[in-house]
């Protein structure tokens, strides 16, 4: 019997993806500031679950609020063979161990494949077992990172945390996630994950806008070079 043999093989891309990502940036930071008018005027807010699944159901609504925008989005860098950046959705399912969104970059001739990741999660999180879980937990945001569940199939140290902020305000929150990476830190856990001062989220104040706050952290990962996670907080009290 003759031996079929697989003419495939993996495709060479000249895409200059680091050009792509700051662009994904630029594009986010001028459009997140429209999103909770929109969200306002959807039909997600009026019957939105207090579990995972509400969560879900505003970064799905994210994902086509960015679609829709990156359509008249006027690109600064040269566009390489035509390819747009596009967000997918990601957080449908119970149980999901995959980022909630996923920045893509493609034409109409191929998907060139993921660039950034994205995890979002509400402010507080509902359900007290769940308090924690922007740091950490099974589904803890940057916990994901660090232990490298979210993240390691893009080659890329940069990533975003969306914040949906639904109580509360940006200070409230800022001080509260810190208290408890410094109380994790005073306790020191033998753990490869042990967290430090070092891990504290810090504000972007030269970012100035009215309902979308910005900041930065650096994080070690398990089997990874450190992660540089770009944080948006977005006011949707």
């Amino acid at each position: 019997m003759e031996k079929i043999i697989s003419t495939y093989s993996k495709p060479e891309f000249s895409i200059d993806f680091g050009s792509y990502i700051n662009e994904v940036f630029s594009f986010i930071e001028s459009k997140l500031s429209l999103f909770p008018c929109y969200l306002k005027k959807s039909s997600v807010l009026q019957n939105l679950p207090k579990t995972i699944a509400g969560e879900n159901r505003i970064t799905e609504n994210l994902c086509v609020f960015l679609n829709i925008h990156e359509k008249g989005h006027n690109y600064k860098i040269t566009k390489q063979d035509n390819c747009s950046f596009q967000f997918l959705n990601q957080s449908s399912g119970t149980g999901h161990t995959t980022n909630d969104s996923g920045v893509i970059v493609a034409n109409t001739k191929g998907n060139f494949g993921k660039i950034l990741v994205i995890e979002a999660k509400r402010l507080p999180t509902p359900g007290k077992s769940r308090k924690k879980e922007y740091l950490f937990g099974k589904l803890g945001g940057i916990e994901r990172f660090r232990k490298g569940t979210h993240g390691s199939d893009v080659d890329s140290d940069r990533a975003i945390m969306i914040g949906y902020i639904q109580k509360e305000n940006k200070g409230f929150w800022i001080d509260c996630l810190n208290s408890w990476i410094i109380e994790e830190d005073s306790q020191r856990k033998e753990s490869e994950l042990y967290w430090k001062k070092e891990d504290k989220i810090i504000e972007d104040k030269k970012f100035i806008n009215d309902s979308v706050y910005k900041f930065q952290s650096v994080h070690n990962r398990l089997t990874l070079s450190k992660i540089n996670l770009i944080h948006y907080w977005i006011n949707l009290t």
